[in-house]
Order: structure tokens, then C-alpha cells, then sequence
């Protein structure tokens, strides 16, 4: 890894890098703040319809009908039932997006602008580069869980209510593990492509299908297997968060389809021909 590389792309991310922090710490607070009125007036609303729902629309959400009477509870929505389901189950899509923003152009767009040949014109390594590009998002990614948990944990104060913050730390995690992957293949899409808009394109689209996958595939009988093939189905904060279940089964896809791109970026970029 190039030190220098390493905090040059952090500097020049750093105001994406704020505004991504703020939106997910202010969604958090709001989705906490709005918790209260939700289990004042529209709470028996909502539970009723929950419980109205298929077993496949449940599976689709996330749930099964165990977890859902976990966090109703008899008394409504818990807060961490409602935390949950109204913004933990969201988290990845969100931070994915800029996941593949970030990843997708982080070596297509220097060869698109002719600043690869300048920086492989340094004592640096094709192999550097494509470490130290990847490693940043690591760290973006580390800050992004940081300030949706500081988050948390402030929008719980100001509702005065008891959540297990170890238990929203990882489910965050898990989440931030999902996001890493993402940003993982999206690197290897833009070292094949060598072009930003096609890179973010492929990228953007693979992330859309993973997601229709994890939400229509327990909805299809015959072809529930197609949920499997998601990222988004390794991903259940409602297991950590409500059953404080951390599967280590969904650590080891996420590092292993991390480190296989990875891996394969650093090859496919080390053999390109397409930047001297």
C-alpha cells in the first residue's frame, strides 16, 4: 500500500465522506425521534398489519413470524423492533450506493483522465494502487458505522429509551461488512472496464438485481434459492438486534467474496494492457 495514495484519496473524499456521515446520523435520529408517536397512535395500526401479512412477505422483510411477535412484544413496536425494520433493514442500500460510487471509479476513473500513467510513473505498483484505493473505502467504511451508531446511541437519549448498543454496534457491523463487498466486486468492475460510467453502470446494476433478489426470492416458491445468490440475504440486523444472533456464517461470505475480488482485482489490473 502507498501511505501517500492511501490519504490523498481519503482527502479528496472527505466532503463526500461528511455528507454520507450526516445523512445516515440524521436518519437515524429521525427514525428514533419519530419512535415515540409511532407507538402512541399509529402503533395498533401497524401491528395489525404486520401480522396480516404472508410468511414470504415477512421472509422478504427480513422476519419470520417468531421475530415479529419479539418485537411487538404485546405493547407495540420495541424500540428495537422499530429501529430495526424501519431503518438498520435500509442501511446497506444506502451506504452500498456510495459503496459503488466510490469503488467503480476509483482506478477507471484515473485511466479515464490519464492520471494512472502519472501515478505509475512514481515508485508505485499497479498493485499499490489498486490496495491503497481499496483500503481507503475500508476506512470510509469504519467511519460510516462510527457515526451511524454515535447516531444511535444520541437519538436513544434524547427518546429515553434502553437499547443494547453492542447489539446495534453489530448489526452495523454486519451491515458495514455487506457494504465492504460491494465496493469490493465494484473495484474489480472498474479495473476490467477501465471506464467510470460503464463501471458504475454494471456496478449499480448488479447491486439493484442483488436486491430485487433478496426481496422477490421468498415471495417464489420454486425458486427461493435465487435469495441465496444475494449479499442482502446474509444481512439480518432484526436476528442481531432483536435475538442478539450474530452469524458468523454471513462474516465468512462477506470476507470471502471481499477477498476473492479483491484478489481478482489486483490480478486483472496487474495484467491490463490497457494502461502503460
Amino acid at each position: 500500500m502507498s501511505r501517500a495514495l492511501f490519504w490523498t484519496t481519503l482527502k479528496l473524499s472527505q466532503w463526500a465522506i461528511v455528507a454520507w456521515g450526516v445523512v445516515l446520523i440524521l436518519y437515524g435520529l429521525l427514525i428514533l425521534l419519530v419512535y415515540p408517536a409511532i407507538q402512541g397512535s399509529s402503533g395498533p395500526v401497524l401491528e395489525e398489519y404486520l401480522r396480516s401479512l404472508p410468511e414470504g412477505m415477512l421472509n422478504a422483510m427480513g422476519m419470520t413470524k417468531e421475530v415479529l411477535d419479539q418485537i411487538l412484544a404485546g405493547e407495540g413496536f420495541t424500540v428495537s423492533g422499530f429501529l430495526a425494520t424501519e431503518y438498520l433493514v435500509w442501511w446497506p442500500v444506502m451506504a452500498g450506493i456510495y459503496a459503488f460510487i466510490f469503488a467503480s471509479g476509483a482506478v477507471a476513473r484515473e485511466a479515464e483522465r490519464g492520471t494512472m500513467e502519472l501515478l505509475l510513473s512514481h515508485p508505485v505498483s499497479r498493485a499499490q494502487v489498486v490496495a491503497s484505493k481499496f483500503l481507503a473505502f475500508l476506512a470510509i467504511a469504519g467511519l460510516l458505522v462510527i457515526a451511524t451508531v454515535a447516531g444511535i446511541a444520541i437519538g436513544v437519549i434524547m427518546i429515553d429509551e434502553s437499547l443494547d448498543m453492542g447489539r446495534v454496534f453489530l448489526a452495523v457491523l454486519q451491515g458495514g461488512m455487506a457494504v465492504v463487498s460491494i465496493a469490493a466486486y465494484s473495484l474489480l468492475i472498474s479495473c476490467i472496464t477501465l471506464d467510470p460510467r460503464k463501471a458504475m453502470a454494471l456496478a449499480g446494476g448488479i447491486m439493484a438485481l442483488q436486491y430485487i433478489m433478496s426481496l422477490l426470492g421468498p415471495l417464489l416458491d420454486s425458486f427461493a434459492w435465487v435469495q441465496k445468490l444475494s449479499l442482502f440475504y446474509y444481512y439480518r440486523p432484526l436476528d442481531v438486534l432483536v435475538q442478539g444472533q450474530f452469524a458468523i456464517s454471513s462474516g465468512l461470505v462477506y470476507m470471502s467474496i471481499t477477498a476473492i475480488c479483491f484478489a481478482a482485482a489486483l490480478v486483472v489490473f496487474q495484467r491490463s494492457k490497457a494502461v502503460v
